[in-house]
């Protein structure tokens, strides 16, 4: 099993980026957008898992969100990884909300550290993936990036819960299914 802990987006906060992403100014990039269906804010990636840790997993996200209390998410400005100049991943980032999003995260790292899970060695950024992009962009569409203005101040969510997903990879791209969920609480 391919396995993530992620913050779904609520449909709201959906609707508005899927409209952002239809209006990109450049026709035909050259990469395929995620589909809304498939937005969401990845905590920890763990990857390939035996089935049977599955249950192992379930009690580390339980472990991690106790005393978390519920909090809002803003998204805001585009961006792209390692950079603009040669971007692999575009996104929208988050303006707020960051600081509690870190905190789950580690949580989770610490828990799955626990269970002998390797920790991430890049800092946590918080971002909502787009599309991700394997050549290099031809300069029309590099500059169109600079174009795209950042999502209205109003595309918030409460964040109340985050779930286990697992994935799978096909050709037509990745599909997601919930495993598991917890809420998050009074500190």
């Amino acid at each position: 099993m391919r396995l993530f802990f992620a913050v779904p987006l609520s449909e709201a906060v959906r609707e508005t980026v899927w409209s952002a992403v239809r209006r990109f100014p450049a026709a035909d990039p050259p990469w395929r957008w995620i589909p809304p269906e498939n937005y969401h804010l990845t905590l920890k990636f763990i990857g390939e898992v035996d089935e049977r840790r599955a249950d192992e997993l379930r009690e580390a996200g339980a472990e991690a969100a106790a005393g978390i209390a519920p909090f809002p998410l803003r998204f805001g400005r585009f961006g792209a990884f390692p950079d603009p100049a040669r971007p692999r991943v575009i996104f929208f980032g988050i303006e707020e909300g960051f600081e509690p999003l870190a905190a789950l995260a580690g949580r989770l790292e610490e828990a799955c550290e626990a269970l002998g899970i390797e920790r991430e060695s890049r800092p946590f950024r918080a971002h909502l993936t787009l599309a991700r992009i394997k050549s290099p962009l031809p300069g029309p569409v590099r500059e169109a990036m600079h174009a795209v203005p950042p999502l209205p101040d109003s595309t918030r969510q409460m964040t109340d819960r985050f779930v286990l997903m697992s994935s799978r990879l096909d050709r037509a791209g990745a599909s997601y299914d919930e495993l598991a969920s917890w809420p998050l609480g009074p500190v």
